[in-house]
């Protein structure tokens, strides 16, 4: 009724998540080269059987900043620095969206990054996944958001995921002052944000911040 056309996502951490697609070390694997162009070369091929299949917006790559071994998805990082992961995330995204630098004209032949999770979501107490973040304001822009600054600001990432979690007791999926405040106005994101998958429900049942759906 819109005219907005369906849009299919996809998993791709480490290579398009499907049968027979080829399979890449996990992105902790590839945040040990150091290697720019090889996250590039690897979003690439990625974006190629993405296309191939009609998938054109990718849940990767993840950007969070991993500062607690115990935690269930430090695999899916570029580990704890947040240079490392600003730059590898950069080329990442420029491979997926057919980018350069910050233009976003190769869109049209590209797939819509997702950067996740925002924001803090690698600081679980306890390195529990889902578990709370306390992070103060300043730590939380110069550590766990600079990633995503980076892809926006030199790869024009197109989309971003929330976080799970709370932050200083506000859940992410449901702070104007997370999603809108910081990401739109201090990090510029132009492009959308897209729940992770039970973010919306869990303000309900998680964290009771809303007592309806």
């Amino acid at each position: 009724r819109l005219g907005i056309p369906a849009l299919v996502h996809e998993e791709s951490t480490a290579g398009f998540c499907a049968r027979d697609a080829v399979q890449l070390p996990q992105a902790i694997g590839l945040a040990a080269t150091w290697n720019r162009e090889l996250l590039g070369a690897v979003a690439t091929h990625i974006r190629s059987e993405m296309v191939a299949v009609g998938a054109r917006q990718s849940l990767a790559p993840v950007l969070d900043v991993a500062r607690d071994p115990r935690w269930g998805r430090v695999e899916e990082t570029y580990g704890e620095d947040p240079v490392l992961a600003g730059e590898l995330g950069t080329a990442y995204v420029r491979g997926l969206q057919n980018t350069t630098g910050t233009a976003r004209s190769g869109l049209a032949a590209g797939v819509v990054a997702t950067g996740k999770h925002f924001v803090g979501y690698g600081l679980a107490d306890g390195g529990l996944n889902h578990g709370p973040v306390q992070l103060g304001p300043r730590e939380l822009r110069e550590v766990f958001a600079e990633p995503f600054a980076a892809a926006i600001r030199d790869a024009g990432l197109a989309s971003v995921m929330n976080s799970y979690s709370s932050v200083d007791g506000v859940p992410c999926a449901g702070s104007r002052s997370f999603l809108t405040d910081l990401l739109r106005g201090e990090l510029g994101l132009i492009g959308t944000v897209v729940a992770a998958y039970f973010a919306v429900d869990l303000l309900r049942t998680h964290h009771r911040v809303a007592p309806t759906k």
